[in-house]
């Protein structure tokens, strides 16, 4: 039951004895809401005059000693005093429900999030015109490019926007460039045409959008949802170049240290900081030789990191309740159920220790159609047997204790998720291949199938020459031979819905001084140590960052983690690309719907 709802039904739920009547002409309640009440109280409907006599006469009366609610949804009964004069009077309280916004917003307020709900609830407190509120609600100053690009971006980088909203924006935006989007319901083939008349002309309808928001545009590139285009105009912002095909990776960096998001405060401003850090590194990994940048740009990182690491401790427990879209990865698999319950069917793809640096580059090199784009929070440490087991599972880690050393178990918590709402274990599939040239096309089988390809995670551990720069150039290889791009495209011509994610991300570290601790290390890892007990770790505190994550089962499973600070891992050396920290690398993974 929503909020909004709820507080005006606080005094059904509080009573613990007698009838209130709830009268509802205008269709508040809904069969979810009905149903909510229902688990707090005996719950009785009645449609009309002659089913609200009958069931006070039959039904309320026999039971006076009970705790019920009679609830009244004809438009005969808009007030107490319509009801009949026995009924009123009889009744230990009498509520009449109402909507906190105008007729034309009641949609989009039964399908918006709970924070936007409140949103427009309040704007519908201080304004009266349906498009002022619209305007408040969503933070749009109608009128001005800027600030229209901006709102619809905000939304179209959320999965799962209704298309209420779509429709109540654009009934009030009034530049061509936001109004595109909005008018599409989400639809960038407007948009992109426009990018690309800019780029190639120097001028089209959404110029001024473009040149007030950069910030947007890089978001929807980062996200792969606006595709680069070739750059014949001159006189552009330096930062267009950042949207323009096959750009000079040295510019490409200065330009994007230029359109730097402003500073995270939440999970979805730290997905798009690590969109726009995974093309930053992605950008320096393409260039033969470290550009002259490289330092600036991890000098940017640390600084980053520094915040990230701190909000991570203060904020990744209640990021792991979030009731946001794919929140964390653990909620994949339950989103997912929500597509299957409307009828689609889905193929999970899992693309092992994948960050943004390396998805940005392999969408592009796969020739993948982004049609939904976000990120998701890892479990935490970052490493396959603990990140890749949630996914499956749809469970936090502590829901697998016995297994949380391996991944022997997965195939069997992916068939017991989906048997455990109903689909039958025939309509279930499971694959798990490297992607090398070797390797068939797995076929997706049934309503709901998963295929995890190990490819990246295979190049990472290999890469110990060359770093970032020999991932970079392996993933492209790979990219290119087919393999996901075949996958995707059957999958997409057999009907299904496919959705790819990563277990974990990954880091470029170097070396630092291993513990000599011997055996009573349970983990010597790269990036995280694990010790069966709180006291040996604390013995080797001076030596990485001692910390618990939420959802971790420290004590029942003897696993307490121990991590290598800022960029560092615990091995000899030169730089290595590894993971199990908490790193924002490591840390926040893309999300996608793909087709190709």
């Amino acid at each position: 039951m929503t909020n909004w709802i709820l507080s005006q039904l606080r005094a059904v739920l509080d009573r613990t004895s007698g009838a209130t009547v709830v009268l509802d002409p205008d269709g508040v309640l809904d069969e979810d809401a009905i149903t909510s009440l229902a688990e707090a109280c005996r719950v009785i409907r009645a449609d009309g005059w002659l089913d609200l006599r009958r069931a006070w006469d039959l039904d309320v009366r026999c039971r006076s000693d009970s705790q019920q609610t009679l609830c009244v949804s004809s438009d005969e009964f808009a007030a107490a005093t319509d009801l009949p004069w026995d009924i009123e009077h009889e009744a230990d309280e009498v509520i009449r429900l109402r909507w906190p916004v105008p007729k034309e917003l009641r949609a989009l307020l039964r399908s918006a999030d709970p924070a936007s709900a409140q949103n427009l609830i309040d704007a519908a407190g201080t304004h009266t015109d349906v498009a002022e509120i619209v305007a408040s609600a969503y933070r749009v100053a109608v009128g001005d490019p800027g600030s229209e690009l901006k709102s619809v971006v905000r939304q179209r980088l959320i999965p799962e926007t209704p298309t209420e909203f779509w429709d109540a924006l654009a009934a009030i935006l009034a530049t061509p460039a936001a109004r595109s989007v909005a008018a599409g319901r989400g639809d960038l083939t407007g948009l992109q045409r426009l990018w690309n008349e800019w780029l190639r002309h120097g001028h089209a309808d959404g110029a001024d959008a473009f040149t007030a928001a950069p910030g947007a545009v890089l978001g929807l590139l980062g996200a792969g949802l606006l595709k680069p285009a070739p750059m014949r105009a001159t006189g552009l912002p330096d930062w267009a170049s950042v949207g323009a095909v096959d750009p000079d990776p040295e510019q490409l960096v200065a330009e994007l240290f230029a359109v730097q998001p402003p500073s995270p405060t939440d999970p979805t401003s730290w997905i798009e900081t690590a969109s726009w850090w995974g093309q930053v590194r992605a950008a320096i990994a393409a260039s033969p030789a470290p550009p002259d940048n490289t330092e600036s740009a991890w000098r940017i990182w640390e600084q980053l990191d520094e915040r990230f690491r701190t909000w991570l401790r203060r904020s990744y427990g209640s990021s792991l309740l979030s009731a946001a879209p794919f929140a964390a990865l653990h909620q994949i698999a339950p989103r997912l159920a929500r597509r299957v319950d409307e009828g689609a069917k889905i193929l999970l793809v899992v693309i092992d220790g994948i960050g943004f640096a390396q998805w940005h580059p392999l969408r592009r090199a796969a020739s993948l159609t982004v049609l939904e784009a976000t990120g998701s929070l890892a479990m935490i440490p970052t490493l396959t047997s603990v990140s890749r087991q949630a996914i499956f599972a749809g469970a936090l880690p502590r829901d697998f204790v016995q297994h949380i050393d391996t991944t022997r178990a997965e195939e069997r918590r992916w068939r017991q998720f989906w048997t455990g709402r109903g689909i039958a274990n025939r309509d279930i599939s499971y694959a798990k291949v490297t992607g090398g040239d070797a390797d068939p096309i797995p076929e997706p089988r049934g309503r709901v199938a998963a295929v995890v390809v190990n490819a990246v995670d295979e190049i990472l551990h290999g890469a110990e020459v060359l770093g970032d720069r020999q991932v970079a150039v392996s993933v492209d290889l790979w990219a290119r031979t087919g393999f996901l791009t075949n996958l995707v495209g059957e999958a997409t011509r057999d009907g299904y819905e496919t959705w790819i994610t990563s277990d974990h991300g990954n880091l470029p570290t170097l070396p630092r001084p291993i513990p000599g601790e011997g055996q009573i290390v349970e983990k010597a890892g790269t990036r995280v140590r694990i010790y069966p007990n709180a006291v040996l770790r604390g013995q080797a505190a001076d030596e990485g960052d001692v910390w618990d994550p939420p959802g971790l089962p420290t004590e029942d499973a003897g696993y307490f983690p121990l991590f290598a600070p800022g960029r560092s891992g615990y091995h000899p050396g030169g730089e290595r690309v590894c993971h199990g920290g908490i790193s924002l690398d490591e840390v926040i993974v893309p999300v996608a719907r793909v087709s190709a």
